[in-house]
C-alpha cells in the first residue's frame, strides 16, 4: 500500500495525481474500509471529511468538485461490495 501511495504522489504533477492517484487510493481504501467496518456509509463519510479538509488546506476551492466525485466513487464501491457480499452469503 505504501508503494502505491508513493507511486501516486510521484505521478508528475497535481492534475495527474487528482485524475489518477486519488481515485486509485479511494477505490482501494473503500474496499479495505468496507471489509473492516462492514458498513457502507462509514468509508464515504471519511472520504468526504478527509478530502474536504485537503480541499481547503492543500488544494483550492475548485478541488471541491473532486471531493464530490471521490465521495461518489467511495459510495459506488461500497454498494458494489455490499451487493457482492450479500450475494456471496446466499
Amino acid at each position: 500500500m505504501a508503494a502505491l501511495i508513493s507511486f501516486c504522489f510521484n505521478l508528475g504533477n497535481e492534475f495527474t495525481f487528482v485524475l489518477f492517484g486519488c481515485p486509485i487510493i479511494v477505490i482501494i481504501s473503500s474496499i479495505i474500509g468496507f471489509l473492516v467496518t462492514k458498513k457502507w456509509y462509514i468509508v464515504p463519510g471519511i472520504t468526504l471529511i478527509l478530502f474536504t479538509i485537503l480541499s481547503f488546506t492543500t488544494f483550492n476551492e475548485s478541488f471541491f468538485f473532486w471531493v464530490i466525485v471521490y465521495t461518489l466513487i467511495a459510495v459506488l464501491v461500497c454498494f458494489i461490495m455490499l451487493f457482492v457480499k450479500k450475494g456471496a452469503v446466499k
